[in-house]
């Protein structure tokens, strides 16, 4: 038995589907892993689940006014959830025959229906929640009572849990629950201490205390504070003819529970503390104890085997957390045919423990709307999933929880473009935007993650995937060589030629709210360089250019004098009145012949677009090439809604753009002048 289907009107965040969408989440027999930023509805999920099936901790569940849904100041009066368990056994349907719902392909599932009223404080009354539980579909069938509930709890770990606390021994602690549930407790509940033999040893768990309690109580120390009791004290409250007289025992109750309810559970000693000293373990460790207790207990038991938890990473190192995973992942798909496969239904807000996970497990949540990432639902591929899978890592993963998703090909990209956003006032820190390095082979696989399949609702979460054109401008002949065979120069293509091979990346990865920005010309640093941020990538491959002849290793005094190098030769490069093009193809020239390294130069860039000088605000990005403003007008423009066809950004014409200078180190790379036949010399 699982939990297929959830579904919620008016709880919480979630609508009546009018203006705030209607919870109804299908769910994955064995992981699902609900992401998404704070507030999202992940909560409000596991709660859905809670009120429905209740828990197996037995702790109270209520709605309150607070639970029904709001919108301004209108406040719903009635709310319903619905739960749809699955794949009951034989024994399971037999023991709720009456509240079945009989499927269309001939199956049978039990439907739990919670409706709910709110009423108002009204003159002396004051406010109350009505609930009522049915079975079958809206509620059409009969009433459930409380047996019937006892059989589908679900269990449930609170996020920032006291594992150490859960553990204790108590009334009712979570420990003596998990232990009278074991396998192995049957027949433990007989007493077989035989008080005529009290020397042979007990098998049984309750004839174990009844042994120790009668060796106990025979003990001399036991014995004499007894008799003291009694004899000097007890017996001076007794009237004429009455016997007052006390008993030492260790529990009143020879029965089960009461001894399970004694039972601590904790971790050995580490290191140099002798293993039966008592010594606290970090919050971390006793998380990951408790979690392994709660999993014998749903693995062992014949009811709905179904585990809530939120933020499992809670007090867990990244590594640990991976430990984690996997055993929540062993147990949700087990191997053995014996083995009980556990339903898992976690939040998380930890890229490290989402990025050990499938895919296919993942419900991305967003404003109390439910993307799921399994197969059909998504437009990845069979050979998406699987690259994923090896691929995907901590920094990747950032992706499921953003506001906003820049993909981008290399390091450059990743590191220059949140400072050059941050200083055109379009911060990616304040929209929530997060950029994901895949490198030169993965973009298309990553950039279909938050496309849906189908005509449903799109993921509302912008994306970009940024790529270079890769077709070389013809001034760059003079140090880019011609292949023997295949197209590489703008002069190798016609017009239709070159729109063609964007129109083909664009195919490749657009689609819902995911957008593809092509350089407009070749790549991003010579893009850069020719429109109007020249003088910064001059200065700035300069400084990688020095960096890589000294092993990255460069002084304060270092940048101080390249620096100044640099800004004297750009004065020649701008004074010379070399057009865009050619400019840039002279600044680009020693990153293309590895005289300097592309994320050293971008960490050049960065840092010198911070102190202000090369530009700040809508001045700067006026400046930027026409694909990285379209990037940055989609990325931090809100809301965002499924993209719309609109104009197209012109490219800035070549007499307003500011000139680019050459190489940082034009010392080195001397200004090209031409030869005869028009063509340039390097």
């Amino acid at each position: 038995m699982y939990l297929k289907r959830i579904r919620a009107r008016n709880f919480r965040a979630f609508g009546d589907s009018t203006i705030a969408p209607e919870l109804d989440l299908e769910l994955n027999p064995g992981l699902n892993i609900l992401v998404g930023e704070n507030d999202a509805g992940k909560t409000g999920i596991i709660d859905a689940v809670r009120q429905v099936l209740l828990t197996t901790s037995y702790e109270s569940i209520r709605l309150f006014e607070q639970d029904f849904h709001i919108r301004g100041t209108e406040r719903a009066t009635a709310l319903w959830i619905e739960a749809t368990l699955c794949e009951l056994s034989k024994e399971q349907q037999a023991s709720v025959l009456e509240w079945l719902t009989l499927e269309t392909d001939g199956t049978c599932s039990l439907v739990v229906h919670v409706q709910a009223k709110f009423f108002p404080v009204q003159a002396a009354k004051r406010a109350r929640v009505d609930m009522q539980v049915r079975a079958g579909k809206d509620g059409a069938g009969p009433e459930i009572g409380y047996a019937v509930r006892e059989l589908i709890r679900a269990t449930y770990l609170r996020p920032l849990r006291d594992a150490e606390a859960e553990l204790r021994p108590g009334r009712q602690s979570r420990l003596s629950q998990i232990l009278a549930a074991h396998n192995g407790i049957a027949g433990q509940e007989v007493n077989d201490f035989n008080k005529d033999a009290p020397d042979t040893k007990p098998k049984n768990l309750v004839g174990l205390m009844a042994f120790a309690q009668h060796h106990l109580g025979e003990h001399k120390v036991i014995k004499g504070v007894e008799a003291d009791i009694n004899d000097n004290y007890l017996s001076e409250f007794a009237f004429s003819g009455d016997t007052l007289e006390s008993r030492i025992r260790i529990a009143p109750d020879l029965s089960l529970t009461p001894i399970l309810e004694r039972f601590e559970l904790g971790l050995v000693p580490h290191g140099a503390v002798h293993p039966d000293e008592r010594c606290a373990r970090g919050l971390g460790y006793n998380n990951a104890l408790f979690m392994a207790t709660e999993l014998v207990l749903l693995r062992d038991g014949d009811d709905l085997a179904l585990l809530l938890v939120e933020e499992p990473e809670a007090h867990l190192h990244p590594q640990l957390q991976d430990r984690v995973m996997d055993l929540l992942q062993l147990h949700a798909k087990p191997t053995g045919k014996e083995e009980r496969r556990v339903q898992v239904i976690m939040t998380t807000h930890s890229p490290s423990l989402v990025s050990s996970a499938d895919i296919e497990t993942m419900t991305l949540v967003h404003k109390a709307s439910t993307y799921p990432l399994r197969a059909g639902q998504t437009k990845l591929k069979k050979t998406d999933y699987s690259f994923l899978r090896r691929f995907i890592d901590a920094t990747k993963a950032n992706l499921f929880f953003a506001r906003g998703v820049l993909m981008v090909e290399g390091p450059a990209e990743a590191i220059l473009l949140p400072t050059l956003a941050e200083a055109c006032g379009r911060s990616f820190s304040k929209h929530g935007v997060s950029i994901v390095n895949v490198g030169h082979t993965g973009l298309y696989h990553y950039a279909r993650i938050l496309q849906r399949e189908g005509a449903g609702p799109q993921y509302p979460v912008p994306a970009v995937c940024l790529t270079d054109r890769d077709i070389v401008p013809d001034v760059a002949a003079t140090y880019v060589s011609k292949p023997k065979t295949g197209k590489r120069f703008e002069s190798d293509y016609d017009a239709k030629g070159r729109q063609g091979v964007v129109d083909r990346k664009v195919a490749r990865a657009a689609g819902g709210n995911t957008i593809v920005c092509v350089s407009d010309h070749w790549t991003l640093e010579y893009d850069l360089a020719r429109y109007g941020c020249a003088k910064l990538m001059h200065v700035a491959i300069a400084l990688g250019v020095i960096a890589a002849e000294k092993g990255e290793r460069l002084s304060d005094a270092d940048e101080k004098l390249t620096t100044e190098a640099a800004l004297g030769t750009w004065k020649v490069l701008e004074a010379a009145g070399h057009p865009p093009d050619k400019l840039a193809a002279l600044i680009y020239q020693p990153l293309y012949k590895s005289e300097a390294s592309k994320a050293i130069t971008a960490q050049y860039a960065a840092q010198l677009l911070s102190t202000g000088d090369y530009g700040t605000g809508d001045d700067l990005f006026k400046r930027l090439p026409p694909y990285l403003q379209r990037a940055l007008i989609h990325l931090t423009t809100a809301p965002v809604m499924p993209p719309k066809p609109g104009p197209a950004i012109v490219p800035l014409a070549p007499s307003a753009v500011t000139p680019a200078p050459t190489s940082a180190l034009a010392i080195k790379v001397p200004v090209p002048s031409p030869a005869p036949g028009g063509a340039a010399k390097p």
